[in-house]
């Protein structure tokens, strides 16, 4: 590689750092104004191990709780994330046959 093609290179993986580094300072900016109990889609999906198209389906079909400031940021409240997973909680057998 030439000299010019080295030094593009070297510009390009420089810009590419520093757009890393400007989201994740976005994130950080975010998380302050908004506070920790919240997350995003893509943190929810981490969380649940589930992909984000299954967390938009989930909203879409109006099966979780959600907040969509101005119309367009989405955003769930960990708390109410908790509770809606546990009321989707199932007996296990030990704990039917102990009621019947």
């Amino acid at each position: 590689m030439d000299q010019q093609g080295n030094k593009d290179q070297k510009g390009v993986n420089y810009l590419k750092l520093l757009n890393q580094q400007v989201s994740e300072l976005l994130t950080i900016q975010r998380k302050i104004s908004i506070g920790t109990d919240y997350l995003n889609a893509n943190e929810l999906a981490q969380l649940l191990g589930e992909s984000k198209k299954t967390i938009y389906a989930r909203v879409k079909n109006r099966q979780m709780p959600y907040y969509k400031p101005g119309g367009k940021l989405l955003l769930f409240k960990k708390s109410e994330i908790q509770e809606w997973i546990k009321a989707g909680r199932h007996a296990s057998l030990d704990e039917l046959e102990q009621i019947l």
